[in-house]
């Protein structure tokens, strides 16, 4: 009798699992279509440069329960804010207040909704476009020492790049700039800790374009350390640069002059 109900209770559960794993895959095609339909109705807007209309169907996207799941509206949102943030003299200012800071919040919470990553690869372009248009605003910000600005502009950098170690430890010593040393030094050493654990794990390494971001962050963090008089801590972190980028050219220079201080 046990083994005729240990049979059933196997039949009734391998028979749940698949009817699951149906479900499943039938909600995982219905979520492909919506995600092409969204794409496709703001890709339209987006490429007529209709960024308020773009943003205003994202936005209802976004509050309907039946559609926030798809990285797309936060996607299309971030593209218009930037758009808007580089043609600022042909949009309200009062109306589209710190596009380029919505740009990097809708950033973050695009990401999070692609969780394969595959959008974000899609679109590597507009990702690209984005970093640099924030750290030549956040180095823009430094240049003119409105340190306000900047750290706000560094939280939202170290918020939204949570898993970029260059980013990471760029905004980071932005946040020093700003005289917010305590959430810099916070950034920077997750930053740094993010590095090191990849390394032993023996998963550090990069390419073309993530080297020249590390590059970037260690120059800048270097000369930071540099006119805070710790030399010891520069030429600690240039070591460990060039254990991660030996064969990067810019590390190596910056390692010459910051090994003979």
């Amino acid at each position: 009798m046990k083994k005729i109900i240990s049979a059933s209770l196997i039949m009734l559960l391998m028979s749940t699992f698949a009817f699951s794993q149906k479900d499943k895959e039938k909600e995982k095609k219905e979520n492909a279509k919506d995600d092409e339909k969204i794409s496709s109705k703001l890709l339209n807007l987006y490429a007529m440069d209709k960024f308020e209309k773009c943003i205003e169907a994202a936005d209802s996207y976004i509050k309907n329960d039946n559609t926030a799941r798809s990285p797309y509206p936060y996607l299309y949102t971030s593209m218009c804010y930037l758009g808007i943030y580089n043609d600022q003299e042909n949009f309200d200012v009062k109306k589209f207040k710190d596009p380029l800071r919505k740009a990097l919040g809708f950033l973050g919470r695009f990401k999070k909704k692609d969780k394969t990553g595959e959008v974000q690869n899609e679109n590597a372009e507009f990702l690209r476009e984005l970093r640099k248009a924030t750290l030549l605003a956040a180095a823009g910000l430094n240049e003119k020492k409105d340190f306000k600005n900047l750290q706000n502009l560094a939280r939202d950098i170290v918020k939204n790049y949570d898993k970029d170690e260059s980013m990471l430890i760029i905004g980071g010593v932005y946040l020093n700039l700003s005289d917010a040393k305590v959430e810099g030094e916070r950034s920077i050493e997750t930053g740094m800790n993010l590095l090191k654990k990849r390394k032993d794990e023996g998963s550090a390494k990069f390419d073309s374009d993530q080297s020249e971001h590390l590059a970037e962050a260690f120059i800048m963090y270097t000369d930071y350390l540099s006119e805070i008089k710790d030399s010891a801590k520069a030429k600690s972190v240039m070591q460990f640069a060039k254990d991660l980028l030996p064969a990067n050219e810019k590390i190596n220079k910056q390692s010459e002059k910051i090994m003979s201080m």
